[in-house]
């Protein structure tokens, strides 16, 4: 990003939002995208998404949504496409 970390913190702050809060937005992302295409478990799911085991994901996931992953994500079919008119 070639700016210095205190750059980073300083522009954040001007966007209301820091880095831990972006991190988390963007693994929180990433668990939603993997429950919605693939069967991993939640183990597999944790790993790769940077938590260190399933029960903070689903700890992370709860805070993010006020559900579990299961019940916000893999229950629920995907959002169908937007179709255009026409």
């Amino acid at each position: 990003m070639a700016v210095s970390g205190r750059t980073l913190q300083r522009r954040l702050e001007e966007h209301g939002t820091t880095w831990r809060a972006e991190l988390e937005s963007a693994r929180i992302a990433h668990v939603e995208h993997l429950l919605r295409t693939t069967p991993k478990t939640l183990d597999s799911i944790a790993a790769s998404s940077g938590y260190a085991d399933a029960r903070s994901l689903r700890r992370a996931v709860r805070r993010a949504t006020g559900q579990t992953p299961s019940t916000q994500w893999r229950r629920q079919p995907p959002p169908s496409p937007e179709r255009g008119m026409g």
